[in-house]
């Protein structure tokens, strides 16, 4: 399957997704207003931290792996029951972690412990992440597009209806409730349409193997950076941009982000779903270059109407998803989108860093990228106020694509002999 046809078939479930986001950031924009948008936005970051440390981030290595090994299934198997079991144990751990402090994680995130009972729930259903991440992750690795696609668009189906519901009934309580519950859930969806397939019907929980345990251990490496700084780094911009400037502020900047990764969804499902089992396969570094480039060719059009298209129309998406208290986000689309572009323009390179194992790089650019990013917010936002919090965004990304070209110019400059 091409990058093309995978596209297609990964649009159907993106279009789903952010319509039904569409819905979601209406119906929580009504109820909760911009503070309720950033309070949505500390939490989300959080989970983002405990879910991957709840399956030791692993998910990318069982596609990875599972694509790899494509003609041996006893193979194949093994790295899933190393997954599953891996996931279980550290979900687990985290969860009770959780529990334990839910009070200074509520008080921390949310100046609140009034939201502490969040936590508790965040920390008995983590283990229902783990699982649903690997299973799909699995699925993807198996290039069942088309099954990986349905599952998609049902898990998004089952968060618009939990999302009004509660958000409707409990305002932000219910829209943190229905974040946490969509996330977790889903797990049940994706065994519905599962447990008539072999690999899943032998899953079991088993001693891993030494050897499959180092091989899950770079991406673990490489991801836990990932999600100890990125989403760190979020939090840390959130809060200044709250005791600096005010909350509400604060909620623009998370309405912001949100809008971009919205449109970029159509970019980034493609890449995951096509990009990472199709990289994982090619050994030959010309090869590799042409799949780079091939990409750039499909990928770089689209992206730039997209932008041009979002950046015409940002008075009209910011009503329909927010509401008119948020038309004041309206000067800061225009270096967002420029972000925007060379985020996905190195994200095409980087990659391959990823299913190369890369670990070093990962680490030096993922590093790179935080505290860049961290930094040239706080200063900026001193100098221009909100809006410099999308300067610093659109010079980091600039800056971290020039930097992942570079670490990989043997194969982007790479000639035929």
């Amino acid at each position: 399957m091409n990058l093309f046809k995978t596209s297609f078939l990964s649009s159907i479930a993106t279009v789903i997704k952010i319509l039904t986001g569409f819905i979601v950031n209406k119906v929580i924009a009504i109820y909760v207003g911009p503070a309720g948008i950033a309070q949505i936005g500390q939490l989300q970051n959080f989970f983002s931290i405990v879910s991957n440390l709840s399956n030791f981030s692993i998910s990318q290595g069982v596609t990875k792996y599972v694509s790899f090994y494509g003609e041996e299934e006893d193979t194949q198997k093994k790295y899933i029951n190393a997954a599953i079991t891996i996931s279980f144990i550290a979900s687990l751990i985290t969860g009770l972690v959780i529990i334990l402090l839910h009070n200074q994680l509520s008080v921390l995130l949310l100046d609140s412990n009034q939201y502490s009972d969040i936590f508790i729930y965040i920390g008995l259903f983590l283990i229902l992440y783990a699982i649903n991440s690997i299973l799909l992750a699995a699925v993807n690795g198996f290039k069942k597009i088309r099954k990986f696609t349905l599952i998609n668009v049902t898990q998004s189906l089952f968060g618009l209806v939990l999302s009004i519901l509660l958000t409707v009934k409990w305002e932000l309580r219910g829209a943190m409730y229905a974040y946490v519950l969509s996330q977790t859930l889903v797990l049940f969806i994706s065994i519905g349409y599962l447990f008539k397939e072999d690999w899943v019907r032998k899953i079991r929980l088993r001693k891993v193997d030494l050897s499959i345990l180092k091989s899950y251990s770079n991406y673990t490496v490489m991801s836990m950076i990932h999600i100890l700084t990125v989403p760190v780094s979020f939090i840390i911009i959130r809060n200044y941009i709250t005791d600096t400037l005010s909350i509400e502020e604060a909620g623009y900047w998370q309405g912001l982000t949100k809008i971009s990764d919205t449109y970029l969804m159509f970019i980034t499902m493609s890449l995951s779903v096509y990009y990472l089992p199709r990289l994982s396969e090619i050994k030959d570094n010309l090869k590799l270059k042409k799949e780079i480039f091939d990409g750039y060719k499909l990928i770089i059009p689209i992206l730039t109407v997209i932008l041009i298209v979002v950046y015409f129309l940002k008075d009209f998406a910011i009503l329909i998803l927010y509401s008119e208290e948020f038309l004041v986000m309206r000067d800061l689309f225009l270096f967002q989108l420029i972000g925007d572009f060379f985020k996905i323009a190195s994200w095409l390179i980087s990659f391959n860093m990823l299913v190369k194992e890369m670990t070093k790089h990962v680490i030096i650019t993922e590093l790179f990228y935080s505290i860049t990013l961290t930094v040239l917010s706080i200063i900026f936002i001193k100098i221009f106020g909100l809006i410099g919090v999308t300067y610093a965004y659109s010079l980091t990304y600039f800056l971290y694509f020039l930097m992942v070209a570079y670490m990989l110019r043997h194969i982007l400059f790479l000639k035929v002999k």
